[in-house]
């Protein structure tokens, strides 16, 4: 069966999400890959890659343990670097009181791909803005789109963190709704917080930037 199962956080850590195919991918793992890999065994299925919807430690962190275990890591590539590097000037690990570990990027996505998992597919979407490589993913059979911390149910993200940019932030909310009016989303699954009906992007890009 083809599905999405979201593990939810109500902690400062971000919210993952199981793609589940015939392959299965992990939308951003978090910190705690213990908490992912508890999920996964719940369910019964074998995680084949991690996309990280950007570098940020609360997203990326757990990421290592996972790459250890032979997961496939995905990130954009404008975000890679500091997460081969561990380069906690833009991972941000010690705002969690955490040092980042280096993690191998097995592909760097620039954004228009296609990630098939094999019943499910992920469109790539680069929403720059909260960072540089900042991408959202789109999955057209359900019209889900995961939203990382680009766009929050009542928000978006923030732009005063290193590599954060409120004009380019305002031009990828901007390619949300675009993406709305053009393919139609039921649903956003994003970074943190409740997940939301598809009306919320065009509210929130009216009350910030309309």
């Amino acid at each position: 069966m083809y599905m999405i199962l979201p593990v939810l956080s109500d902690s400062m850590e971000c919210n993952s999400y199981f793609v589940v195919g015939r392959s299965v991918a992990l939308i951003d793992p978090g910190f705690n890959p213990r908490k992912v890999s508890d999920k996964g065994r719940e369910y019964n299925i074998e995680l084949n890659c991690f996309i990280n919807t950007h570098c940020h430690f609360d997203h990326s962190g757990g990421g290592f343990s996972l790459r250890e275990n032979g997961v496939l890591c995905m990130v954009h590539e404008l975000d890679a670097d500091a997460v081969e590097s561990g380069d906690d000037g833009f991972i941000l690990g010690g705002l969690f009181g955490k040092s980042p570990v280096a993690c191998k990027v097995d592909r760097r996505l620039v954004g228009g791909e296609v990630i098939d998992l094999g019943g499910m597919k992920l469109e790539v979407v680069h929403t720059p803005g909260h960072t540089p490589g900042s991408i959202c993913l789109y999955e057209p059979d359900t019209k889900s789109l995961f939203s990382g911390d680009t766009l929050f149910a009542d928000g978006v993200g923030r732009t005063d963190l290193p590599g954060g940019d409120e004009g380019k932030l305002k031009e990828s909310i901007g390619k949300l709704v675009g993406l709305y009016k053009s393919k139609g989303i039921s649903r956003v699954y994003p970074g943190h917080g409740p997940i939301g009906r598809s009306s919320l992007i065009e509210k929130v890009f009216k009350e910030y930037f309309g």
